[in-house]
């Protein structure tokens, strides 16, 4: 097979920039576009310049891509709102896209309700919503992909394995922090070193985006309707989601049973790591595409707290974005990871 002709539009954020390094080191493809809208004139060397590079590629603007022939795959790192602005344009390229935006992550009543967006549905039909390690067999090879978004990655595959254990109108307390990149390239006042450092804060309480996608995704996969009690906190780090989820139970939990559900569940997934004993630390997955998980069952015997760990720009972005990649194009999961 040939290499693949990627484009990454949106390529020198802090997704982008993941992304570059990935697909440089991956066998497969043949990264020769990148896109910006206010960085374009940059070089690939000037990005990544610790890095061997064969060929050192000019940042151009994102729309000049419209005027290229022949692109395979376009990995989408726009800001909110941008991709569906051009999808029509991008549709004549023939290119597959995959979105590490939200545009297309809920569905279209979801999307309207909490990104106040009103687009049309058949737009909203032309992607999937893909976690590798849990639908990634149900993959839709005409459909392009929506990658999921940080905090639902790590929450979602915290919660997957003991779906028999959740109940219909059950309410899910997650307590999850994430490093500054979380953000992306922000110029807010409270994203800057000076808000964040020695400093724990926490925002979007009870009105983070990432719940609904979660609690759509465990309702059409596990077909149970959850409530997802979020609250996001803004660590002074640079990388990296912890995410603590508690559930209550009425009847008495057994740690070691609840371990075996788990490695079952992840028993052919090279990139979830489960912990037994002892819980999982921001450490161990940062510069991974790693997401490590621990179990506790709290002194009530009926509590059960699961710890997500993940580094936000790899695992919950650019590294799953590759996995997907690979999926739909018929590689080994793990190429160029």
């Amino acid at each position: 097979m040939n290499k693949l002709k990627t484009a990454i539009l949106g390529a020198t954020g802090y997704t982008g920039l993941e992304l570059i390094k990935i697909l440089l080191n991956h066998p497969q493809v043949d990264l020769f576009f990148l896109g910006a809208n206010s960085n374009h004139g940059s070089t690939l060397k000037s990005l990544v310049s610790n890095r061997s590079i064969k060929k050192n590629i000019r940042v151009r603007r994102n729309l000049e891509i419209l005027n290229i022939k022949n692109v395979d795959l376009i990995f989408s790192c726009l800001p909110h709102g941008e991709l569906p602005k051009h999808l029509r344009k991008f549709k004549k390229l023939n290119s597959k896209i995959i979105d590490l935006g939200g545009d297309y992550r809920l569905n279209k009543k979801m999307n309207a309700l909490w990104y106040k967006n009103k687009r049309s549905e058949e737009s909203y039909k032309e992607f999937q919503y893909l976690i590798p390690e849990i639908n990634g067999d149900k993959i839709n090879s005409k459909k392009n992909i929506s990658n999921p978004g940080c905090y639902a990655t790590s929450i979602i595959l915290g919660l997957a394995p003991i779906n028999t254990m959740i109940n219909n109108s059950q309410s899910i307390i997650v307590d999850t922090k994430s490093g500054t990149t979380g953000a992306g390239r922000s110029s807010k006042v409270e994203h800057s070193f000076s808000e964040t450092d020695e400093n724990l804060s926490t925002y979007k309480v009870g009105v983070h985006q990432h719940a609904p996608e979660i609690e759509q995704f465990i309702k059409k996969i596990f077909k149970k309707r959850v409530k997802i009690l979020m609250v996001p906190h803004l660590l002074p780090i640079k990388r990296g989601i912890m995410s603590n989820i508690y559930i209550k139970n009425s009847s008495i939990l057994h740690e070691e049973k609840i371990y075996r559900e788990f490695k079952k569940f992840y028993s052919n997934s090279k990139f979830v790591r489960l912990l037994k004993g002892s819980m999982p630390s921001l450490q161990n997955v940062q510069n991974t595409n790693i997401c490590e998980i621990g179990i506790k069952i709290l002194p009530d015997k009926k509590t059960l707290l699961i710890t997500s760990v993940i580094d936000n720009l790899i695992k919950g972005a650019a590294g799953q974005a590759v996995q997907n990649m690979n999926i739909a194009y018929g590689f080994d999961s793990n190429l160029g990871l």
